[in-house]
Order: C-alpha cells, then sequence, then structure tokens
C-alpha cells in the first residue's frame, strides 16, 4: 500500500470527503414522465441474472436476449426509464471514449448511465481489456450496462429514442439461461425459435433439454471425443451440452437448434465428423481431437510416430517442444489455448511451402521464466516498490523473462518493458525456449516460430503471450485463421529508409523506399529476404533489417485518435459519479488498496500522474488514486464545453465475479 500519507492526515482526509459526499443528490428510478409507449421493443434488463432480454413491442415475444454486466454495489439504478435522443453526436456511434478507455456502440440510459460494449484499452478491436473480458456476465461496472460488442450495436441502430426500459432485480438468477447466452446471444433473426434456443423439442428420436439417462451420456462422451464437449458427464441434457450440440452444430453447417436429433447422432460417429478444441487433452486419452492434434504437429514436423488417436509418450514430447518455442510452461498438457496456437501455426506453415517439401531445425536456449499465477494478474511496476510507477498489468498465466530474481521483488522483462514484479505473485521456472526454423526444400522459403535467447532479452514477445492477446481481443471467438505476419522495418540507426527491391537480391530494381518504424504484411518469407506488399507496391526486403511479428489482418488499420493521454495532455480533471457516496479514492493504484474516502459528482481535482486506468490526483493539498472511469479528463487547449456534451459518462471497475479469487497487485 502507498504509505505517503500520515495516519493523522488520512483520517482528516477522509472524514473531509465524507462530509463533503452527503451533499450528494440521491438518484431517481424514473426518467420523468412516461410517454405513450409506440416503439418497436421495449428492453429488460434483470440485474439478478445479468441478462437484457429485448422484446417485439410490449409483448412477451423475444427478439433478442443476451448477458450483461451492470454495476457494482446496486451502482445501476433500478425502476422505469425512456431512452433519450442522442447527445452531442457521439452517442450510438462506432466508438465512444469514457477516460482513457474506449468502447463500442453508447447508448444513454440515463444520465451518466450507458449501455455499451466491454472496454478496450484503445481504439481498436484488437484492444479489449482482458480484465474486463473475464468478469463479464458479472456486476463489474460503475453503474453502466457491459455487453458484447454486436448486442450493444443493435441497441444503438435499433432500439429509437423513446423505448423503455425496465431494469429489475428478479431475485432469481438464473444459472441455466446465463450458461446458454456465455456461449452465444439469443437473435430471432437467425431463424429458430427461443425454444430451439433453450434446446427444447418433441420431435421423435431426439435428444433435448428434457432428456436423461444413458443415450445422453453417450452424446456427452462422444462430443467430448470429438473435443466440444467440456463439462460434466452427468447423463442430464443441461445447458453445457446444449451449447455443445449447438456448436457442432455450427461445425457441421446445420441449423443452431441445440438439439440432438436421430440424424444428427448418427453423424457425430462419421469418420469426418467435426472436431473442435475445447477440450484439455492429456496422456492417456484417445479419439478424434487427438488425431487432430497428431495431424497437426505432424505438420509441424514436431512429431513422426503414427496418427492412431492416442495421446502417448510420443504426443507429450512433441507437444512440450512446442511449448517451448511459444513459450508455455512445458508440461505436455494440451490447453484449448495450446491446441489453437499449434493449428493456427501447421496451418501457416503448410500455407508458406505452399504443398512443398520442408524441414524443421531446432535450436534450444535456456531462459529463466516467471509466470503469473493470481487470476487478477499481477502489476510491473518501474521500481521494487508498491509505491512507484505501473507500466502495465501481466495477465494471470502471463510469462515474462525473469533478468534478477529477489525474494519481496523480481526484475523481469515483458516484450519491451522491464520492470519489477512481486515474487509472490508468479511461478519461476527455468525452460528451453526453442526456436523452430523451417525451410523449404526447394527454394530458400524460411518460417520460424519463436525467437533466439537474444532476442528475447532484446524486447522480443513471447509468442503465447502474443497469441493470448488475440484470442481475447475478439469477445472470445476470434477466428484464429484471420492472423497473418507481419515486418516492422527496424534500419538499426544506420538509415531513415529501407529499399524496396524488385528481386531478393542488391541487384534488384529499387521500387521505393520504406521508412524506418513503417509496418507492412508480408507476403512470403525466403532466407535473407522477405516479400511484402507496400501499399500495393509488391517487392522485397531483406531480413537483416525487419523485426517479424504476428496480428490480425486489420492490424495495420490506422486509428483515429489513437493517442495514449498522460498527465501532461491533462489540464484538470472532474468527478463523475453515479452512486450517492460519490467516487472512491484510493491510497494507491488498485481498488483493492486502503479506500481514503469519495469525492461526490462534480468536484475538480487537479491530475498528478495518469497510468494504466489509474489517476494519482490532488485535492485540497491531499493525494489519493481514482479510477479514471470516475473522472471527466478535461485536456489542455480542449475548446469549452458545456457540461453534459462533456465525453466520459462512467463505468469500469476491476472487481472480480462473485467467487473468484480476490485482486491482488
Amino acid at each position: 500500500m502507498r504509505t505517503g500519507l500520515k495516519p493523522m492526515i488520512r483520517r482528516s482526509f477522509t472524514a473531509l470527503w465524507l462530509i463533503v459526499a452527503l451533499l450528494l443528490a440521491a438518484l431517481s428510478g424514473v426518467t420523468g414522465a412516461l410517454a405513450e409507449y409506440d416503439m418497436p421493443y421495449t428492453i429488460e434488463v434483470d440485474i439478478s441474472s445479468q441478462i437484457v432480454t429485448i422484446f417485439i413491442g410490449d409483448t412477451d415475444q423475444i427478439a433478442r436476449q443476451m448477458l450483461c454486466s451492470t454495476g457494482l454495489n446496486d451502482w445501476t439504478p433500478t425502476g422505469d426509464f425512456i431512452l433519450p435522443e442522442t447527445r452531442g453526436g457521439t452517442d450510438r456511434q462506432p466508438w465512444y471514449q469514457i477516460g482513457n478507455l474506449w468502447v463500442k456502440y453508447a447508448t444513454r440510459l440515463w444520465g451518466k448511465v450507458l449501455f455499451h460494449s466491454i472496454p478496450y484499452s484503445k481504439k481498436s478491436m484488437q484492444a479489449i481489456d482482458p480484465q474486463c473480458l473475464k468478469r463479464f456476465g458479472y456486476p463489474a461496472s460503475h453503474g453502466c450496462i457491459r455487453l458484447r460488442w454486436k448486442d450493444a450495436q443493435f441497441i444503438a441502430e435499433n432500439c429509437m429514442p423513446g423505448t423503455m426500459v425496465h431494469v429489475i432485480k428478479s431475485g432469481n438468477r438464473n444459472e441455466s439461461l446465463r450458461e446458454l447466452l456465455f456461449q452465444e446471444t439469443y437473435d430471432a433473426g437467425k431463424g429458430f425459435s427461443y425454444e430451439n434456443f433453450l434446446g427444447i423439442s418433441n420431435e421423435p428420436g431426439a435428444l433435448s433439454r428434457v432428456s436423461e439417462g444413458q443415450e445422453v451420456l453417450n452424446l456427452q462422451y462422444r462430443l467430448r471425443d470429438l473435443g466440444i464437449y467440456d463439462g460434466e458427464l452427468s447423463g442430464k441434457y443441461d445447458s453445457r451440452t446444449v451449447n455443445a450440440v449447438r456448436f457442432a452444430q455450427y461445425l457441421m453447417g446445420e441449423d443452431l437448434n441445440g438439439v440432438a436429433t436421430a440424424q444428427f447422432q448418427e453423424k457425430i460417429y462419421d469418420a469426418d465428423a467435426p472436431t473442435a478444441m475445447n477440450v484439455e487433452l492429456t496422456e492417456g486419452v484417445s479419439g478424434p481431437a487427438v488425431r487432430k492434434l497428431q495431424e497437426n504437429l505432424e505438420a509441424l514436423r514436431l512429431y513422426g510416430d503414427a496418427v492412431d488417436s492416442s495421446y502417448d509418450v510420443g504426443v507429450v514430447e512433441a507437444v512440450k517442444a512446442f511449448q517451448g518455442a511459444y513459450g508455455y510452461e512445458a508440461n505436455g498438457v494440451a490447453s484449448s489455448e495450446v491446441q489453437k496456437a499449434i493449428d493456427y501455426e501447421a496451418r501457416q506453415v503448410s500455407a508458406a511451402f505452399e504443398g512443398a517439401d520442408y524441414t524443421c531445425e531446432t535450436t534450444s536456449e535456456p531462459l529463466n521464466l516467471a509466470a503469473v499465477t493470481v487470476d487478477a494478474g499481477a502489476a510491473l511496476r518501474s521500481k521494487p516498490s508498491q509505491d512507484s510507477h505501473k507500466i502495465k498489468s501481466l495477465r494471470h498465466g502471463t510469462s515474462a523473462i525473469v533478468l534478477e530474481q529477489g525474494g519481496t521483488w523480481s526484475k523481469v522483462r515483458s516484450g519491451s518493458d522491464v520492470g519489477y514484479v512481486k515474487s509472490s505473485l508468479v511461478h519461476f521456472f527455468t525452460q528451453d525456449l526453442t526456436f523452430l526454423r523451417y525451410t523449404s526444400t526447394v527454394d530458400d522459403r524460411v518460417y520460424t516460430v519463436g525467437s533466439t535467447a537474444s532476442d528475447y532479452y532484446a524486447g522480443a514477445n513471447l509468442p503465447c503471450e502474443v497469441f493470448a492477446e488475440y484470442l481475447a481481443a475478439s469477445d472470445q471467438s476470434l477466428d484464429i485463421s484471420s492472423l497473418v505476419n507481419y515486418v516492422t522495418v527496424d534500419t538499426r540507426g544506420e538509415a531513415e529508409a529501407l529499399n524496396l527491391r524488385s528481386s531478393p537480391s542488391t541487384d534488384g530494381d529499387v521500387l521505393a523506399t520504406v521508412p524506418d518504424g513503417m509496418s507492412l504484411k508480408v507476403e512470403r518469407r525466403f532466407t535473407e529476404w522477405t516479400e511484402v506488399n507496400a501499399e500495393g507496391t509488391k517487392g522485397y526486403l531483406m531480413n537483416a533489417y525487419l523485426n517479424f511479428w504476428t496480428g490480425p489482418d486489420d492490424a495495420l488499420e490506422a486509428e483515429e485518435d489513437d493517442v495514449p493521454l498522460d498527465a501532461s495532455m491533462v489540464a484538470y480533471a472532474v468527478v463523475e459519479s453515479v452512486v450517492e457516496a460519490g467516487a472512491g479514492v484510493y491510497d494507491d493504484d488498485s481498488d483493492e488498496a486502503e479506500l481514503l474516502g469519495h469525492l461526490p459528482d462534480g468536484v475538480q481535482v487537479e491530475v498528478a500522474d495518469l497510468s494504466d486506468g489509474w489517476c494519482l490526483i490532488r485535492y485540497m493539498g491531499h493525494e489519493g488514486y481514482m479510477s479514471v472511469e470516475d473522472l471527466q479528463l478535461v485536456l489542455k487547449d480542449a475548446p469549452s464545453a458545456d457540461a453534459d456534451e462533456r465525453v466520459g459518462a462512467e463505468d469500469e471497475s476491476v472487481s472480480e465475479p462473485p467467487n473468484e479469487s480476490t485482486l491482488q497487485n
């Protein structure tokens, strides 16, 4: 905890703010007189279940149903509301800024309370906040109602101003329905009924929500062997079984009704039945999912034994080899994420050589690593002190390179960032990091997986960390086939630009010059040269002056107004709180820190520092930390605006869902 304030000062500071906070007016549950209702939709928000239901008109017919995250501590007001007109042209748009975070399709419910997407750290679809994503489906905000971005878009584009919204506490937490909505939103526009979505059917021979017994147990076993079902083998057709059947139907290209018809049950036993990577695979298991894993490892030249659907010692060693190249702890267990990474790299290798044969050369070097073990993640700090600047947060499972291991604090490198992490929040291990180099047998095309030890010490990201970020960046549904390879020009200070040549040789014509620092999409990579696409012109660059990386196919799209804020850009901040107690002020940049007190809505404070979602603020001679989501940041030289038109309405907190571990930093 931060110790800069003496206890006596802290007590008086707290008392002052608590007295000031008493002046805050209570929230009203109704937004004025209700107009005559003639809107196409009615919205119901059930805080108890964290579910939003959109009805057609004022009927009971459901048009859409979705999971959400409302406010912590009853901060989302209950009652009847009417969606107001948009403000200042920023509501209901693809992007909306809240402090130094971004959300998609914000629709104002009342005052500073909005419907909007899960937050993003910058104006990019690839920058979704992993902690907010993890808490989705549980109370987590400061009052706003978070949704998947497509659900937020539906409200923004279809629920017009004047739409009635009922925010209730039903008192009934519908876990069965929540389980279904965790996987997929119900959308009547997809062509199947709400009963089908629930997995209910009276079709003869079909297994559905009302079924149980040996037939259901056999279905669960088969879906598990296909890598689709990871639930309990109970013989009961529960929500997880419905979800698994629906996912199998998706893979087969069938209607997603969640009902296992007799025809469906026959298809899943076919030799060409679809497989998935949802189930963790370990030594001793067998089935089609293992066979798919063996085929991918074979394509990576890491497995040379029989492809027999059996997870034996040979598969264990091959998985360990891949984990070593990606930076995962080499335990031989193929988690869902590891399987997806293997599948992605196998497809990349196959595409790189276009049917030509290739070989794999491996080089291993030992590296000391530290993996974050706490669910809430750990802070990477500039100094070995809780009071020092937080560089960034390291998510659970993230591996960092250990530069100096200590009893209380350890110095680590995470990508290009070097800092200190609490030793108690990580697991230390030494692992041989493997560099895989694939080379064509017919020409000099190459493809690599991983990096050398010197590259990692110089700041290269561990592939597992990069891959996990991209998986999280798509609201849990990233199509990993969309990941492609890129290069960034790095002339090492020797020149301001690099020649783009017509052929992979210094004798090739110079087609253009590529400035230092520019990133480009890779067409083909060879031993010494790489073919790239430079704004429509294809040519070759020397590998010696390139840094290679992987990203989504839109990674190079420019984003406007995507400039990270820092304290030097901020003139002052105004507290924005939707709760009567006011916004919390802490003695450290974590909401697990000691609460000093509260500041009411409208109070102006000085911003001393701004980092990773927290502001060090000064007020009446004292200091404390506030979440940027509780502040309206007023930029220097910004044009004046009416208070109601200021960008930044509310929102995101950093508390864990119920029944999960306490946040640690």
